[in-house]
């Protein structure tokens, strides 16, 4: 080639100093093939037209919560949440502290006599200027991205609710930039069902309508023991919510449509016990559920209108511990 034709710009790599010495060497020309490095430069061509086309990219706010699980803290990298972004035509990531990100980060382990009540103080007063910039008008649309305890997942949902524009982001189980994007499903990809059921007869409840408390366990990524149930709850009404036809598993949530059905049966689950139980100001939430789930079922819960929920914490002997309150 020229020196002119070497110039052109099809012909330009931006490359560090290693993988430009990498790309040139004799030993690996067959690996980066002409037709390899003009596919990897369109690739990323692309995705750059996509990420700064800000005539149709919508502007996102991303809330980030960090927390230690059983002793692991699992960072979300910015790389990661850009690319989640990209996928959705959302872009966000900004260094404006009104609209940019907001993080949690709890790196404690969940075994510290602080730590329950310290995120809950640090959830709400990171949440209240989410929602001053919602207020203002500074964004619209907010991008959650969280791995925590679940007690704190679903007290994170209680305080987002369900009245601005949320989008939930689920972490697979694999690396790489996509991993908190959600996987690709088909028109024909069924959509998982789930139902409530009544785990005590309610024949045992006589009248039904004095009952004051009431447990609801509810099973996705795994069954909850009945019989670890913490012995102060016996002789209260158990309801359980679990997958319809599929056992619980870890990937019963793989998409939004997912999420959403989760999410009717869980506010149709209240209502039921609101209608069964009408005295009801408690209901004790016994949770195995992925992360979107649990922050679903903090989002769904009408604080203000329907009974308090008592969140618990399964323990490594798989008894469980009540850590954490949502109350209007």
């Amino acid at each position: 080639m020229s020196a002119e034709d070497r110039a052109r710009e099809s012909n330009l790599f931006l490359l560090c100093h290693d993988c430009h010495k990498k790309i040139d060497s004799i030993q690996h020309r067959d690996s980066y093939s002409v037709e390899f490095l003009t596919s990897k430069k369109s690739e990323h061509e692309e995705r750059v037209r996509q990420v700064t086309d800000f005539a149709t990219l919508r502007p996102t706010t991303v809330l980030r919560l960090v927390g230690s699980v059983r002793g692991t803290l699992s960072p979300i990298p910015p790389a990661q949440i850009s690319e989640a972004l990209r996928r959705e035509g959302l872009t966000g990531m900004g260094e404006d502290t009104r609209n940019g990100v907001f993080d949690i980060a709890l790196p404690d382990s969940e075994s510290a006599s602080w730590y329950w009540a310290r995120a809950k103080e640090i959830i709400n007063k990171t949440v209240d200027r989410v929602f001053d910039a919602i207020a203002a008008e500074d964004t619209s649309v907010l991008s959650v991205f969280a791995i925590a305890p679940v007690p704190v997942l679903i007290y994170l949902g209680s305080r987002l609710d369900d009245k601005a524009e949320t989008l939930l982001y689920h972490r697979q189980r694999q690396d790489g930039v996509d991993a908190w994007t959600w996987p690709g499903a088909g028109p024909a990809t069924p959509v998982p069902t789930f139902t409530v059921e009544h785990v005590t007869g309610l024949d045992a409840f006589s009248p039904a309508g004095a009952v004051e408390e009431v447990v609801v366990l509810v099973s996705l990524s795994a069954r909850v023991s009945r019989e670890r149930i913490p012995s102060t709850l016996a002789g209260m009404p158990v309801l359980e919510l679990r997958p319809k036809t599929l056992q619980p598993t870890p990937d019963v949530i793989d998409s939004r449509a997912a999420l959403n059905a989760f999410g009717q049966t869980w506010r149709g689950a209240l209502s039921l016990i609101e209608a069964t139980f009408p005295k009801a100001s408690k209901i004790h939430l016994i949770a195995a559920v992925p992360t979107t789930a649990a922050v679903t079922l903090g989002r769904h819960h009408m604080r203000e209108a329907q009974p308090d929920l008592v969140l618990y914490q399964r323990n490594d002997d798989d008894s469980y511990d009540a850590v954490l309150e949502v109350t209007a």
